[in-house]
């Protein structure tokens, strides 16, 4: 089948330029071309009128007007579309294109790098866009005169819809005196039904409450039974062997030692027993100081050694002798490694190894707990650390215990800033459990500078906090000491106050750089405090950079405090060198900023 006959005008006073066109067109294979050539623009001008051509070759330069203004005479459309036009030049610029395209050519060809392929490219596209440009317009008369075909149709319906809401509106008031009696037959039964309704809420919601309250009071009774007896099982360990043994006189003091520390550890557990219940919760407040790791667990290997020994368990301790200096509750460290420790003596048959290491990496101090006992399957170590789940929940189980062991580790690590992950190859495989707390490291010699804090940016060195006022804001005294001696280490002038009163009285008469508040504070918390001072004036101290230091340390509580209108949320332990840089580039920050 033959394709459609193209009729190409080419408008050129260039002879040699109409044959190399005329020569490229007709070795096209695709297309058929009726060509109609003329050197006028005048002449081309009265050609697009007479014969419509489907595309038309320009050449800029004519002798007797030039291309554009062709393109601005040129009225010759078909369904409201122009005749596609290709402009030729030998001497083109961005700008000649521009105009050539803004006065409605489709393409703008070099004479000089024109090929026979970017030729007929040109007229195919061309053409082809002019074909769609038609096609849309007729698509579009053919839209508006259906558009106004429908709207007769919708005026028609709606004046029958008119006749109809006239029939309606008749038979309604017929029915209308029934449907008030029905009605007030229905407001009655309406009101029975939800009286009814009501009734059941409560109940269901008595139901969960109930439920919600003794499940709360289960696991607190648990989490309580499970921290009494951890202590309570030295105690007992050693007062035994204290009774069947002649123990040497050191070992009889090492003996006393223990049953007296566990003994304590069991009054602190009974006389804070309201602090116990937060564990499941995540609200447990640390008492935060500067500890010895390597202490916090030789103590809780003394508390776990009678266990171990009742079971020919090698209890070792890899323990490198240097200093091993950190932050944070010595008890609830304590409580994690014996945790850990009990449960590896639990799961490790007669005979068996656990040990209890310590390594530093990069950032971390890590506390670790092996041992060659049962193993992990590996389908569980991803529930692990969840409360109340246990690997073998069978009532044949070799092994007791409620499944909070574990969870507790991970509150406790969590609230320590740290993390804790299990490892195991397998069942009867031994497993590793690791718990990473931030590095505390012994602050550096500085020699403070006097005079007033300059905006320089932080050094890689130790941080300098000459002349920078500090307010700190904590009820626990331990806690204001420690951030005050902190603070006053790196040349810092600290005020400190024990609630959020007495700060907010401060705040213009000292006037502080950064403002370093707790959460957790009776009377007011650090939430309400912060916004407080963020609704002062800028000159009373509205602005000032804050930080929250808190134990609160979940991801909800970061974003609570961010909110609030602190800049920054550190967790408690923190990292003295750490927490001064932190004040000296928030200092540096807000200096910039003025």
């Amino acid at each position: 089948m033959d394709t459609p006959l193209r009729r190409v005008l080419i408008v050129d006073d260039s002879l040699e330029d109409r044959e190399v066109y005329r020569r490229f067109l007709t070795n096209d294979r695709g297309h058929r071309y009726d060509l109609i050539e003329t050197q006028s623009g005048a002449e081309g001008m009265a050609l697009c009128r007479t014969h419509l051509p489907d595309c038309v070759l320009l050449d800029y330069r004519l002798p007797d007007l030039d291309g554009l203004t062709f393109l601005t005479d040129l009225q010759c459309e078909v369904d409201g579309v122009g005749v596609p036009v290709i402009v030729l030049t030998g001497q083109g610029s961005e700008s000649v294109a521009v105009e050539a395209m803004k006065n409605g050519a489709q393409d703008y060809l070099l004479k000089g790098t024109m090929t026979a392929a970017s030729l007929l490219r040109a007229v195919e596209n061309a053409i082809q866009k002019v074909t769609l440009l038609r096609g849309m317009r007729r698509q579009t008369r053919e839209l508006s005169d259906a558009n106004e075909e429908l709207q007769r149709e919708v005026a028609n319906r709606k004046r029958a819809e008119e006749a109809l809401q006239r029939t309606y509106d008749e038979l309604e008031q017929l029915v209308g005196a029934r449907t008030a009696e029905l009605s007030r037959a229905n407001r009655e039964l309406s009101l029975e039904v939800a009286e009814r309704r009501r009734i059941e809420e409560e109940r269901a919601q008595l139901l969960v409450r109930e439920q919600q309250a003794n499940r709360l009071k289960d696991e607190f009774l648990a989490t309580v039974s499970h921290e009494l007896r951890t202590p309570l099982n030295a105690v007992l360990g050693w007062a035994r062997v204290l009774r069947s043994a002649n123990l040497d006189p050191a070992l009889q003091l090492r003996a006393l030692e223990s049953i007296e520390r566990n003994a304590q550890s069991q009054a602190r557990l009974i006389e804070d027993i309201l602090e116990v219940s937060r564990i499941v919760t995540g609200k447990l407040r640390l008492k935060v100081k500067a500890l010895d790791l390597a202490q916090v667990i030789d103590a809780a290997v003394d508390v776990v050694r009678p266990a171990a020994e009742a079971k020919d368990i090698t209890l070792e301790t890899d323990i490198a002798h240097r200093p091993w200096r950190s932050i944070g509750d010595a008890d609830r460290l304590q409580q994690i490694v014996w945790n850990l420790l009990s449960n590896a003596v639990k799961f490790t048959p007669l005979g068996g190894t656990v040990t209890a290491a310590l390594a530093r990496t990069t950032g971390s101090d890590e506390i670790i707990v092996s041992d060659t006992g049962k193993g992990i399957d590996p389908a569980f170590l991803p529930h692990v650390f969840a409360p109340f789940r246990q690997a073998d929940a069978s009532t044949t189980r070799d092994h007791g215990g409620l499944g909070l062991g574990l969870a507790i580790v991970r509150q406790l690590t969590e609230l320590h800033g740290g993390t804790v992950r299990a490892e195991s190859l397998g069942v009867d495989r031994g497993s590793r459990f690791i718990v990473a707390l931030p590095a505390q490291h012994t602050a550096p010699s500085v020699a403070p500078d006097s005079g007033r804090h300059k905006a320089a940016a932080p050094a890689a060195g130790p941080p300098d906090l000459a002349g920078v006022r500090v307010m700190v804001v904590d009820d626990d005294r331990d806690a204001r000491e420690l951030l005050t001696a902190t603070l006053g280490y790196y040349g810092a002038d600290v005020t400190a106050a024990d609630s959020a009163a007495e700060a907010l009285a401060l705040l213009p008469e000292v006037r502080p750089d950064v403002l370093l508040s707790d959460i957790g504070m009776s009377g007011e918390d650090g939430y309400s405090f912060i916004r407080r001072v963020r609704s002062l004036p800028a000159d009373r101290g509205g602005h000032i950079p804050a930080v929250a230091i808190t134990a609160y340390a979940t991801a909800a509580d970061r974003a609570q405090a961010m909110s609030s209108g602190f800049q920054l949320h550190v967790p408690k332990p923190f990292d003295p060198i750490e927490l001064a840089r932190t004040v000296q580039r928030l200092t540096v920050s807000s200096f910039n900023g003025k």
